[in-house]
């Protein structure tokens, strides 16, 4: 699984935004579930971001903030933050800033391909 904690307000989210749609895409048929967490945020500008950027996973609306915590790597409210679950839901990789160009499919396949 794939958590990317993201604002409407921040210029990396949005500039990451078409990376993580497309390694949706890419990795969607090896079983790998992918989840936006807004934060700070309001729905309105929340709903417009994921129309804008034509996200098709679905994406929790958390302006308070309350999901972040409760993964330990990452501070709360910090976005861009993408994290890749293992199977076993444990933290494999967080990334704490904007993903670059061809990072995210190859390490999401590095995890898929783990054997527990």
């Amino acid at each position: 699984m794939v958590i990317n904690f993201w604002g409407s307000w921040c210029a990396p989210c949005r500039a990451e935004a078409p990376l993580l749609e497309a390694g949706y895409r890419a990795t969607r048929e090896l079983g790998v579930a992918f989840l936006g967490v807004d934060v700070s945020d309001t729905r309105d500008a929340a709903r417009s971001f994921v129309a804008d950027f034509g996200i098709s996973y679905p994406s929790l609306f958390d302006p308070a903030g309350d999901i972040a915590p409760r993964f330990l790597v990452i501070p709360p409210r910090a976005v861009p933050v993408t994290v890749v679950l293992d199977r076993r839901h444990r933290v494999a990789i967080a990334v704490g800033r904007a993903l670059r160009d061809g990072e995210l499919v190859p390490a999401v396949r590095a995890v898929v391909a783990e054997r527990f």
